[in-house]
């Protein structure tokens, strides 16, 4: 795989995660984090952001039953 940059746009996109929420992941190192690509502007690395959408673990949350109507 050849690795890309991916600008924000693309990784809220590809995370369903706010610009906010990822800042404060970033901060706290548990999210992968920007990378200065020229003055004033930032990117992801593909593949570090794929890697880590791999260890999120799985919700145990149940899906909601439809009710028969």
């Amino acid at each position: 795989m050849k690795d890309r940059f991916i600008l924000q746009s693309e990784r809220r996109q590809m995370t369903g995660i706010s610009d906010v929420s990822w800042w404060r992941m970033e901060k706290s190192n548990k999210a992968p984090k920007r990378r200065q690509i020229s003055p004033g502007r930032v990117a992801w690395l593909e593949s570090e952001i794929v890697a880590w959408m791999e260890t999120r673990p799985f919700s145990e949350i149940q899906s909601p039953k439809r009710s028969e109507s």
